[in-house]
């Protein structure tokens, strides 16, 4: 058992060394191009993912200044509401004076309550 190697043992020990790591590492490369290629679609499913939460930001961005140019006309709306709701109360007294006034002639009072009533309020408009 313990006889001499002869150099064609050496170099066929040598070169079954080199076929195995040539045959390791093309089984490697192998096993590394299939997990390379299994990982591909959830790479291009992330960078999808990835474009639209980028979309769905800018879409969330426009919604908050929708939002808020909502809440602005909604105040500016309830502000002209309540000058509608003066200015129609003062017409209306107006009116009703001047009603007044053109079946009874001689009772004036109730046209210098609305005029001044609408003096007042149209300076305080200016």
């Amino acid at each position: 058992m313990n006889e001499p190697i002869t150099l064609a043992q050496l170099w066929g020990y040598l070169l079954a060394m080199c076929a195995g790591i040539i045959t390791i590492s093309g089984a490697v490369a192998v096993i590394v191009k299939i997990v390379h290629k299994a990982k591909q679609p959830e790479v291009a499913q992330n960078k999808r993912i990835e474009n639209l939460e980028k979309e769905i930001e800018k879409i969330n961005l426009r919604l908050e200044k929708g939002d808020k140019r909502f809440d602005d006309d909604g105040e500016k709306m309830e502000k002209l509401e309540t000058t509608m709701k003066a200015t129609n109360k003062i017409i209306i007294e107006s009116l009703q004076a001047l009603t007044t006034h053109a079946l009874d002639s001689t009772n004036i009072e109730p046209l210098k309550v609305a005029k001044n009533a609408l003096n007042d309020y149209l300076i305080g408009k200016i």
